[in-house]
């Protein structure tokens, strides 16, 4: 069996080449083996196939990405599958983006298909601790589903849908512009090849109803905000024999009141007190599932950074661990009492330093709140 080719390399760009660009180098392309001009060569018919999965893949932020980081290997369900589809929905996919340019002025003959169902997005927050260590989580969302009363048709029961008068049921009608025969989808029945006259009352002619349904998520540890869940056929229903959309799940993090997360790493701040601090100690700190016993050293200094390894963020592959970072922040006691203050003044002349604390304007965990923001 033959390996796939690098998107990169089918498309014949960088791998830091613009949308633009890929955009040109695809036109260009994919135009010139197009299967209506090259209806005969099963080579030609093949490379569009080729072509047109690669920019699919690539013209897509999220997949692009994702293809960037794990290639033909990436996972299926965060949205990079396989593109295996027919030929007739490549071609549709070429003419969705440039229009139809290939054949005389009558427009091409094709079977008809229904209206795929669109993708639905749901948002889903999580805590941190979730998102560390991973959850099953079941999320319940408003879908579209084919209606009941005319099993998605969209006409009354004892009445049926009639071919499009515009487009004669093709889904499509072809414009004439200069040399160019630019297809667009009917604007009358929105490209199904039906229209319908005596409307289903329960869905007033849509042939979907809203129903809330079920579905159970399983968010891996490590997922970090913003990453996209996909549930193949997990949208609106798609009508007349199409398929469904998708269900995109986004994952938000809610802020933590003790974490900052970045990356594999976890940083929180400790306080300690003046003598800590300087004879050193064992404190007890938190971590993102327990707690555990950390050394201070002696001489610590306000803002030094202590390392607790593998007690951050998995990676998603699991191979490795990310470390807590602990960042100190020394208590300067702000009421004294008068035995306190002459022990203080005391330290102070056999240190040889001023007694006197300076005032600070922001906590130390503001300042590394404002440092990462």
């Amino acid at each position: 069996m033959t390996a796939k080719r690098d998107y990169y390399e089918v498309l014949g760009v960088s791998r830091s080449a613009t949308q633009d660009a890929l955009k040109k180098s695809y036109r260009r392309l994919a135009m010139k083996y197009h299967p209506d001009k090259n209806s005969d060569d099963e080579d030609a018919t093949e490379m569009f196939k080729e072509l047109t999965e690669a920019f699919q893949i690539l013209s897509d932020p999220n997949k692009r990405a994702r293809y960037d980081r794990f290639g033909h290997a990436a996972p299926d369900d965060f949205g990079m599958g396989a593109a295996g589809v027919d030929i007739s929905s490549m071609t549709d996919f070429f003419e969705s983006i440039f229009g139809s340019v290939f054949g005389g002025g009558a427009p091409r003959r094709r079977r008809r298909r229904g209206r795929p169902g669109r993708d639905l997005q749901y948002d889903l927050e999580l805590e941190l601790e979730d998102a560390v260590s991973g959850v099953q989580v079941d999320i319940t969302v408003p879908r579209p589903v084919r209606c009941k009363t005319c099993e998605g048709s969209g006409a009354a029961p004892g009445s049926g849908p009639t071919r499009c008068s515009q487009c004669d049921g093709v889904g499509s009608v072809r414009l004439q512009q200069g040399i160019f025969a630019v297809s667009t989808t009917c604007p009358v029945c929105h490209g199904s090849g039906e229209t319908i006259h005596d409307k289903c009352s329960e869905c007033a002619g849509q042939g979907l109803t809203v129903q809330e349904e079920e579905f159970s998520v399983s968010i891996p540890a490590g997922i970090e905000d913003g990453a996209v869940k996909i549930i193949p056929g997990g949208g609106e229903h798609g009508r007349g024999g199409a398929p469904d959309g998708d269900l995109h799940v986004m994952v938000r993090v809610k802020r933590h009141e003790t974490f900052l997360r970045r990356g594999q790493e976890l940083h929180c701040v400790v306080s300690i007190s003046y003598p800590q601090a300087v004879l050193g100690a064992e404190i007890e700190v938190p971590t993102i599932k327990s707690s555990a016993i950390m050394k201070v050293k002696p001489g610590t200094e306000n803002g030094q950074t202590y390392r607790l390894k593998g007690k951050g963020v998995p990676s998603l592959r699991g191979s490795y661990v990310g470390d807590q970072l602990i960042h100190i922040e020394v208590e300067v006691p702000k009421k004294l009492t008068e035995r306190q203050r002459e022990l203080v003044e005391e330290l102070g002349r056999e240190l040889g330093g001023a007694t006197s604390p300076q005032a600070r304007s922001h906590s130390f965990i503001e300042r590394l709140k404002d440092f990462f923001d």
